[in-house]
């Protein structure tokens, strides 16, 4: 009866370790799919500006100045980006090209997200596991 005991404690502390790797993995996923979800507004922000200017209208926007505050400003040219290249560079791209460059870092964090949900799913079969070995040894001890 004992061993039985110690066994439903060790599954109980593997369990509680696979919820921490579940919850820890969940944040990061949520922080790509964040990611994810920026790419896609940047991309859509810097074609509605190209067709604003293809169109000759003039784009305006709200630039920060600081601690919560904002200018108005016009977009004098909306065929020039400066894109983040990662590890603090950043270069200077044309439209077309700065679609491409968000467009590959999304296949990238999706193929990182798809990774994590695949994770995730073998953290949540094996707790299912423990569950069931949990009430294996539980049936075994009243026996």
């Amino acid at each position: 009866m004992e061993d039985v005991s110690e066994d439903i404690r060790n599954l109980a502390a593997r369990h509680q370790e696979f919820q921490r790797q579940i919850e820890a993995i969940n944040q990061q996923a949520n922080m790509v799919q964040a990611s994810i979800t920026n790419c896609d507004q940047t991309i859509v922000t810097i074609n509605e500006l190209k067709t604003a200017s293809a169109e000759g209208k003039t784009a305006e926007t709200m630039v920060p100045v600081g601690f919560g505050s904002f200018v108005y400003a016009e977009i004098k040219n909306a065929e020039k980006v400066v894109v983040d290249l990662g590890a603090g560079f950043s270069a200077e791209k044309t439209a077309e090209e700065a679609i491409e460059t968000l467009n590959r870092r999304k296949e990238q964090l999706t193929k990182i997200l798809e990774q994590m949900n695949t994770s995730l799913t073998k953290y949540v079969q094996g707790m299912q596991a423990l569950e069931s070995e949990a009430v294996r040894l539980q049936q075994s001890g009243q026996a």
